[in-house]
């Protein structure tokens, strides 16, 4: 029996909906052009090493790609990292044009992709900074050293983030620190290794 190549859990769609009714269409046109050049930077350097994309799952991590295929761990490292700087390039790319013809969409949408790129670069898990962080660890420290100190490095960023989007909250300045450090906390692994090679967000 062929395996679904496409996943979406309830979660997803129930913050999909939410998504789509909170937000202007300038808005999601804003947000959904960083998303998918983030992924297709993923997907287009897996595909450039050879490695077989087994399916796409949306669920309240994100857009997770999982894929298979022999591949070194310097491979690994590269395709996790094809996202965020699919995503930096498009944000001067955007910010460039934005300026230069007054598009505010084109403006806000660059905003958003250098915010999602910087955010995925932290060395957290299930973040693509955390999966080359794993990596590297891995590989200096043997894997079960590795695994405890990405976990440990993983809840330590994430709470110090935690209290200062509280802060910031606390502050008037908004809650979106604080619900990311709260979404990152829940998606800790509970091993390093289950996700280290085989998927990026």
């Amino acid at each position: 029996m062929r395996q679904k190549r496409i996943k979406v859990s309830l979660g997803a769609l129930l913050l999909a909906a939410f998504v789509y009714s909170a937000a202007s269409f300038t808005e999601l046109a804003a947000i959904l052009a960083p998303v998918l050049v983030h992924e297709l930077g993923h997907v287009v350097t897996l595909r450039l090493y050879g490695l077989k994309i087994r399916s796409f799952r949306a669920d309240l991590r994100g857009l997770c790609i999982e894929y298979g295929g022999p591949c070194s761990p310097w491979g690994h490292v590269v395709s996790a990292l094809a996202g965020p700087a699919a995503g930096l390039g498009y944000a001067f790319a955007a910010s460039y044009f934005g300026r230069r013809s007054g598009n505010e969409v084109l403006t806000l949408s660059a905003g958003v992709s250098l915010l999602l790129s910087l955010f995925n670069l932290l060395p957290i898990l299930p973040l693509d900074g955390g999966r080359v962080f794993s990596l590297a660890a891995s590989e200096l420290l043997g894997a079960r050293r590795g695994e405890a100190l990405t976990r440990a490095t993983g809840l330590a960023l994430s709470t110090a983030l935690l209290v200062i989007g509280a802060w910031l909250m606390w502050r008037g300045e908004g809650t979106a620190l604080m619900l990311a450090a709260l979404w990152l906390l829940a998606s800790q692994p509970e091993k390093a290794a289950l996700v280290k090679k085989r998927e990026l967000l």
